[in-house]
């Protein structure tokens, strides 16, 4: 009887926590994240590689430029999805791939992937956004 009371107040307790809202992991909305990256630099990192860093210019028009620490450039488009997430495709790359963007307690912004296999990996940590186009890429 004892287990079975235990494991009830376990798994109430258990449930209970699920339910609170964390500020921290609710993903921006579409309009926040278009106001964070338009016409921005981001720092940005590979969440899996770390030495994979690079600046990443979100021009107004759509466009997108990067380069990154080792100065190899790229050029892409970018959008914002109904949903919130940051879409890029890069010239070199064969599909767009869309993020959530969440913000961090340190300021940063995490980007998880949306589609399997990626779907709910953390992909990029941005560290920091400068307004403009700091770098000029």
């Amino acid at each position: 009887m004892r287990l079975i009371l235990k494991s009830l107040v376990f798994f109430t307790m258990l449930a209970s926590l699920m339910s609170i809202p964390v500020s921290a992991s609710n993903p921006l909305n579409k309009e926040t994240v278009e106001k964070l990256v338009t016409g921005n630099t981001a720092e940005v990192q590979n969440s899996k590689w770390k030495q994979k860093q690079a600046s990443w210019y979100f021009s107004t028009s759509g466009q997108i430029k990067s380069l990154d620490k080792n100065k190899k450039s790229g050029k892409g488009k970018w959008h914002v999805n109904d949903n919130g997430e940051l879409c890029i495709q890069f010239k070199r790359q064969d599909n767009e791939h869309c993020r959530t963007v969440v913000p961090t307690s340190d300021g940063g912004y995490e980007l998880y992937g949306t589609r399997h296999p990626f779907q709910g990996d953390l992909m990029w940590i941005i560290k920091e956004v400068s307004p403009g186009n700091v770098h000029d890429l």
